[in-house]
């Protein structure tokens, strides 16, 4: 009997009372079972850097803004892999990850959860991380379904966004997530969606996930994430978690009495927690269970995540990487401990982490480290070949619940101009969920590297760049502009008059809501500053190598719905190193609504020095398409297919003319 039989059989067993139970969870982690009818319950857990658990030890990954920025479907498996291995060895069934909602604003403190500013970056990663997390037999929950790019008191955000810019946006990830990657859950966000709460919007959930997209999974609302009984329960949520408050018994049964729903209808609620769970333990049965052992191997995967994702974004006159022997002042809040994650239902507690300072000195034990006791900070600073300031934030300051700055603290600024003023050399090594102010300091230091946040290793990938053991090959999944005001979002992000505050507010409905206009629409990241001609200070897909490319012999080729974008990528220097070439869309001249350009695609791959490799990126129909009149639609004329290193950098164009199209809305998304 396959998982749906068995569900449905479940179901016709069940007493009306039983059915309604399902409908909520219990003890915070858990779905409630029917043990007379041999309905286990299912066990959940956090996760965005890997298992969060109090009491079993997990690996620690970086972050996913790291993952975002190796710009590796290969890595998004593996890593989906090491936390479903993980999560099915500790005997856990859900992981309530990944996340995809996308970088809007630099301040979001969940932004080192996502996977960036572009939904094509986010979509084509987010999809092999589902299938390797759900390839080790346990669900993985595409969240948090949606638009919910703030965390300033998130549950009373009301995002006002139009069809186009949900469709060609924020939605897309997610609906890759269910067409393309067939994830087995869906999770929705605290927010507000043009006037309705996210987990209680019948648009969201049943006309478009359920309906629309064919979802065939469970939809939970976020801990704690509804209000109103009656909308809750008829915009399709499945399940409310960790407890009933809008499923309430006592409720439903008076909605029944009232006519707002039929028994029918919690019996399809119900229904898809037994079949999720049918199908849970039909995949394990037929995925042998990995052996615990084989998480000594996961810090091999979040090291080489780490490798590939660190981005180096400034090397002036060559300074990276050291020679052995180099005297370095290691100073700043960052050189140890080294924050391993931002904060709140994502942080991973690390069992060994590896602070910059440790690393430093096992990656090259001849490193004579300077620190700042070491004599005082100006001593150091003076009698080092090499100043390492280590920046930025932390999980008590960049977490779930409220937002961060944009600026550094003003005492790491002052650091920084000292060390730039006293060293000979000053690089600067920045952590940290997203980009960060650095306009006022970035002339003045020689090297600048984006650690992210490394999870409990990635500090040795760092000090294995800084050395050279390492090419660097991590490219920005943002970007980072002078000035924050230079952001699409920036006029419209907190009310006029407010503040960041510091203690997270989770699940206040106080103050009142208030709205947030997407006002920008699909010009945002760098589609904004492409439109309005701004230079950014680092650009999307901007990331530094210690070798060089050439690119060449560009070709572009309609192969039925799909463009096939083929070039070369021929490395000049005497290092081997991994390039990811992006493929960007430019519209025919007339479409003036449309952005200057688009990521559409990109490929990585490992170039020998002196060899050169053909790469093959293949453009989906959607890529190219616009929503118009409630429709995906192509519109005719000569594109532009830009190759090239960057946003900003591009090497290779060509042209192709396209005919006008509708593209169908019902299949693949990549």
């Amino acid at each position: 009997m396959n998982a749906g039989a068995r569900a449905a059989e479940q179901l016709g067993r069940m007493t009306f009372e039983e059915k309604i139970d399902l409908l909520s969870g219990v003890e915070n982690m858990y779905t409630k079972g029917v043990p007379r009818l041999g309905v286990r319950r299912l066990r959940m857990a956090d996760a965005s850097m890997g298992l969060r658990d109090e009491v079993i030890e997990a690996t620690a990954f970086p972050a996913s803004i790291a993952l975002a920025a190796t710009w590796s479907r290969d890595r998004a498996r593996d890593y989906g892999a090491a936390v479903g291995e993980e999560f099915r060895t500790a005997g856990i069934d859900v992981v309530l990850g990944p996340g995809v909602n996308l970088y809007r604003v630099h301040q979001c403190g969940r932004n080192f959860e996502y996977l960036g500013e572009d939904p094509w970056l986010a979509a084509s990663l987010v999809v092999p991380y589902i299938r390797g997390v759900q390839e080790k037999g346990v669900a993985a929950t595409v969240k948090h379904f949606v638009c919910n790019n703030t965390d300033w008191h998130r549950c009373v955000s009301n995002s006002i966004v139009d069809e186009r810019t949900l469709r060609e946006l924020y939605f897309l990830p997610f609906e890759a997530a269910v067409r393309d990657a067939s994830v087995l859950c869906m999770m929705t966000s605290y927010n507000l969606v043009n006037g309705e709460y996210a987990g209680e919007s019948r648009r969201l959930l049943s006309d478009l996930v359920l309906d629309e997209w064919r979802f065939g999974g469970l939809i939970m609302s976020d801990w704690g994430g509804l209000w109103n009984p009656a909308p809750a329960i008829t915009s399709g949520l499945h399940l409310e978690m960790p407890e009933a408050k809008a499923f309430d018994a006592a409720a439903i049964r008076t909605m029944i009495e009232e006519g707002v729903i039929s028994q029918a209808d919690v019996d399809a609620r119900a229904l898809r927690l037994l079949e999720l769970t049918a199908r849970i333990e039909e995949l394990q049965l037929e995925i042998p269970n990995p052996n615990r052992g084989r998480i000594e191997e996961h810090a091999g995967v979040a090291l080489e995540v780490a490798r590939e994702g660190i981005v180096l974004l400034k090397n002036g006159e060559g300074v990276l990487p050291l020679e052995a022997g180099t005297t370095i002042a290691a100073v700043g809040p960052a050189v140890d401990p080294t924050p391993t994650s931002g904060g709140g239902a994502a942080a991973v507690k690390p069992v060994d982490p590896v602070s910059i300072a440790e690393a430093v000195i096992a990656v090259c034990p001849d490193t004579c480290l300077l620190r700042e006791a070491d004599g005082g900070t100006d001593e150091a600073l003076s009698k080092a070949d090499a100043a390492l300031v280590c920046v930025g934030f932390n999980g008590e300051r960049e977490r779930e619940g409220c937002d961060r700055p944009y600026a550094l603290p003003a005492d790491q600024v002052e650091l920084i101009r000292r060390a730039a003023a006293t060293a000979r050399r000053t690089i600067v090594v920045v952590v940290a969920g997203g980009g960060v102010e650095m306009t006022d300091w970035a002339d003045e230091v020689d090297a600048i590297l984006h650690l992210w946040y490394p999870g409990e290793i990635g500090a040795r990938a760092l000090a294995e760049i800084l050395y050279g053991e390492v090419n660097p090959s991590g490219k920005l999944p943002v970007s980072i502009e002078r000035r924050s005001r230079e952001r699409a979002s920036s006029p419209n992000y907190l009310p006029s008059g407010a503040e960041l505050y510091e203690k997270p507010d989770y699940v206040s409905q106080d103050p009142p809501p208030y709205e947030v206009r997407y006002a920008e629409g699909v010009f945002a990241g760098y589609r904004h500053l492409d439109a309005l001609e701004i230079e950014p200070l680092f650009a999307f897909g901007h990331g530094l190598s210690y070798t060089s490319y050439t690119y060449g012999h560009l070709r572009v080729e309609p192969e039925g719905e799909r463009l096939v974008v083929t070039f070369t990528v021929t490395n000049d220097g005497d290092r081997d190193g991994k390039e990811t070439a992006q493929v960007y869309l430019k519209p025919p001249a007339p479409l003036a609504d449309s952005v200057p350009r688009r990521l559409v695609g990109f490929a990585k791959h490992l170039v020998p020095s002196g060899n050169s490799v053909e790469y093959r990126v293949e453009v989906s129909p959607r890529a190219i398409a616009s929503w118009v009149e409630g429709g995906w639609r192509r519109p005719a004329g000569r594109y532009t297919v830009e190759v090239g290193a960057s946003s900003r950098d591009v090497r290779l164009e060509a042209e192709v003319e396209l005919a006008e199209a509708r593209i169908k809305t019902d299949g693949r998304v990549l």
